[in-house]
């Protein structure tokens, strides 16, 4: 049984080792993001060894006792931090300073509860136990990891990426390894289907940035090359081009130019987003594939030049 799950907490942390160092070298996301992402990674593995830590001392010597307390504190406290984290680095954060707040309030409280032994306890056998509060540690780490999750949802969709098999299959993952958490101490897997769904929502980010245009935020042209092999035969195909743009450019500068561009890029969201795609595919040039609501097309271009003279 140790054997086993020290070999699954040694892929769990060979996992993030492996995140991290291909967070460390890729030059597509910026050191704010990077920064953020290694945070993550790092919150997970210090989760992580503290529940190792603590199974490894649990029934051991009682000269263990305190390591044992100390790897659980550790463990329970970083635990429901993940999910945060996770939104963070790879996700639109909702709230932020309530959630970092409500983070580390429930650290404060694990740090406070584990002199009462409301959370959990250990006893003179060293062995380790649940007690009457740990509902409220495992509602901390459920929501946390909902919360990441919506984060991440919440990106794809300002950057119309829309919630794939593969999203709902990394869900899956760490939903299974959480539930065997807290149904069974004999299969502990948590914390690798945790690492797992880490570095699988870093390559979703990752697959968002190179599909994204870096001025404007749509989609770009190399995605708009791939929906138009995916058209089908409802949609509507719309070009826009910027009136005298080079002028912006040569009168104002690339700046100026660039603002222009992601107003217009904004607008088309904005108007045509909830019904297609939108891309840029060339200097000042724009597509909108739409696939829904052409029958008030009509309307749609009016308020979409309505919002421009604006």
């Amino acid at each position: 049984m140790i054997d086993l799950y020290s070999s699954i907490i040694l892929i769990a942390l060979l996992s993030l080792t492996i995140t991290v160092a291909d967070i460390s070298i890729n030059r597509l996301i910026t050191r704010e993001t990077k920064t953020k992402a290694i945070i993550a990674c790092v919150i997970i593995g210090v989760s992580a060894l503290g529940e190792c830590v603590g199974v490894l001392t649990d029934g051991g010597p009682a000269s263990l006792i305190l390591l044992h307390k100390a790897a659980k504190l550790v463990e329970l406290s970083m635990a429901p931090a993940i999910g945060v984290a996770v939104a963070v680095a790879y996700g639109e954060v909702i709230k932020p300073k309530v959630a970092i707040g409500l983070t580390v309030m429930h650290a404060i409280f694990e740090i406070i509860a584990v002199n009462f032994g409301w959370i959990f306890s250990v006893d003179a056998s060293n062995i380790y136990h649940r007690e009457v509060l740990f509902p409220i540690y495992v509602i901390a780490f459920v929501l946390s990891i909902a919360y990441g999750f919506l984060g991440i949802i919440l990106k794809g969709k300002k950057y119309q990426i829309n919630i794939d098999i593969v999203l709902i299959l990394t869900l899956l993952i760490i939903a299974i390894g959480i539930l065997f958490l807290f149904v069974s101490n004999g299969i502990r897997i948590a914390y690798l289907c945790i690492a797992m769904g880490n570095l699988l929502f870093y390559i979703r980010y990752y697959k968002i940035i190179i599909q994204i245009d870096a001025i404007t935020g749509l989609l770009n042209r190399k995605c708009y090359e791939w929906g138009i092999t995916k058209i089908g035969s409802h949609a509507m195909i719309m070009l826009f081009d910027v009136d005298k743009f080079k002028q912006v450019n040569d009168t104002y500068g690339h700046y100026v130019g660039d603002v222009c561009l992601r107003s217009v890029a904004t607008t088309l969201k904005k108007v045509y987003g909830p019904y297609g795609k939108c891309y840029r595919i060339g200097g000042d040039e724009f597509c909108v594939i739409l696939k829904n609501n052409i029958e008030n097309l009509e309307i749609l271009n009016e308020k979409f030049t309505s919002e421009i003279n604006e």
